[in-house]
């Protein structure tokens, strides 16, 4: 819009005050000219003037506007990783850290109930990344959200062979507390093939947990920089 107007302006002028010179030539009164077409160009400069203002004004409030939406999708994306990070943490505080130490963690380690995913990070809101120096975070913050998934997957799986074929058979067996029992007497009860399933999806389960806390954290803080790098003196959550 400002540079059609930009375009009519350039012609315009020229145009009006070519229409003097020629008055002058053919010896026209100049004060025709000046109550004829003066206030002409003088509307067409304040057209062109409250054109421009008002296309400044549209074009800063859709800049103003895109930040606000890119600081509040930031800041949810912030705060759903918090309570990502929270999920796992009490994962682990109340059912790994207890028996982490225990030679038979794979038994004692009780089996959570099914874990629901119920955050949603909704990575597309932050493509503005993209537009940034800090591009690749984004990248990261999609490999963390699978990472996250696949911690409360392993969680659930081991939760549901616990609770559904390891329970019965050491029940069954007579394994009322398994750290009265050997590893040998465990794997008697169970068979090998269980024994060594439980015990890997064990490993697994607490690995990712693990890890993925430490993970999320780190790709936390570098999300809560970039958002405090690109948009200063606003207000940014943290941990």
């Amino acid at each position: 819009m400002s540079i059609k107007i930009n375009k009519i302006i350039i012609l315009g002028v020229p145009f009006i005050f070519g229409i003097g010179a020629g008055w002058i030539v053919k010896g026209m009164h100049w004060d025709v000219f000046i109550t004829s077409y003066i206030p002409s160009l003088a509307t067409l400069v304040a057209a062109y003037c409250g054109a421009k203002y008002a296309f400044k004004f549209q074009n800063d409030k859709e800049i103003e506007d895109n930040k606000k939406r890119n600081l509040v999708n930031g800041n949810i994306a912030v705060f759903n990783m918090m309570r990502m990070i929270c999920k796992l943490r009490n994962i682990q505080k109340h059912f790994i850290d207890p028996v982490r130490d225990l030679p038979v963690i794979f038994i004692q380690m009780q089996p959570t109930i099914p874990i629901n995913n119920d955050i949603k990070p909704n990575i597309e809101t932050l493509y503005f990344l993209l537009e940034t120096d800090d591009n690749n975070l984004l990248v990261e913050l999609v490999i963390e959200e699978e990472s996250y998934l696949t911690a409360l997957d392993a969680i659930n799986e081991r939760s549901r062979l616990h609770r559904e074929e390891i329970q019965p058979l050491l029940e069954k067996a007579g394994i009322v507390q398994s750290c009265n029992y050997s590893i040998v007497n465990i794997e008697n009860a169970l068979g090998n093939r269980r024994y060594i399933t439980i015990k890997q999806a064990t490993t697994d389960s607490i690995m990712l947990v693990d890890s993925t806390i430490v993970s999320l954290k780190k790709v936390s803080y570098k999300l809560i920089e970039s958002l405090n790098k690109h948009y200063k003196n606003e207000k940014i959550i943290s941990f």
